[in-house]
């Protein structure tokens, strides 16, 4: 294979004359150098987003431990409110089984005996399994009446007045909360 020779008629080169020095131009703020003054003025700008992010992120991290702090609370307020309900629905029950042990004592059959002795123990297992949710009984007969635990529904003149002198229905609490106000007769000055 042959090379082509090269036109030897193509034009000849010319030297163009250099152009002329323009003067330098502004560069753009993207192409020169920033200044000490700018960069400080960045950095101040990075810093102060820098403190605002991180006070934002405390301001979120204490909005959510107070978030679960509420939460917790909100459900063992409701487990205990609960545990208050379902014990306050079985008191007509233990009223009741109170009820049948003394009206069985009352009497002379051995059966009725037997039967209070079986109804006591059933009722004693039941205050023993609450027991363990905070349920006791509030002291009533005796006692100074108090308008916290007490409900008032007789009076009678005595000697020493201010205290209760018969419990008609008793009063149960659930670790500090009344459940049911004892029903009392309360003795009154003469």
């Amino acid at each position: 294979m042959k090379k082509k020779d090269k036109n030897p008629q193509t034009e000849p080169v010319t030297e163009q004359a250099p152009a002329e020095a323009e003067a330098p131009a502004e560069q753009p703020a993207e192409e020169r150098e920033a200044t000490i003054e700018e960069w400080q003025a960045a950095l101040e700008t990075a810093v102060k987003q820098r403190d605002e992010l991180k006070d934002s992120l405390l301001r979120v991290q204490a909005d959510f431990q107070n978030f679960k702090r509420r939460n917790q609370t909100a459900r063992s307020d409701g487990y205990e409110d609960g545990v208050r309900e379902a014990i306050a629905a079985m008191l007509p029950a233990i009223d009741n089984l109170e009820r049948a042990i003394d009206a069985a004592e009352k009497t002379d059959d051995d059966g009725a005996k037997a039967l209070a002795d079986g109804v006591s123990m059933t009722l004693n297992t039941l205050f023993e399994s609450l027991k363990r949710f905070g349920f006791e009984e509030v002291p009533a007969l005796g006692e100074d009446f108090d308008p916290e635990k007490h409900n008032a529904v007789m009076r009678e003149a005595a000697g020493d007045p201010g205290k209760v002198l018969e419990v008609f229905q008793k009063g149960y609490k659930v670790k500090d909360k009344i459940i049911r106000y004892a029903m009392v007769k309360v003795s009154v000055e003469e």
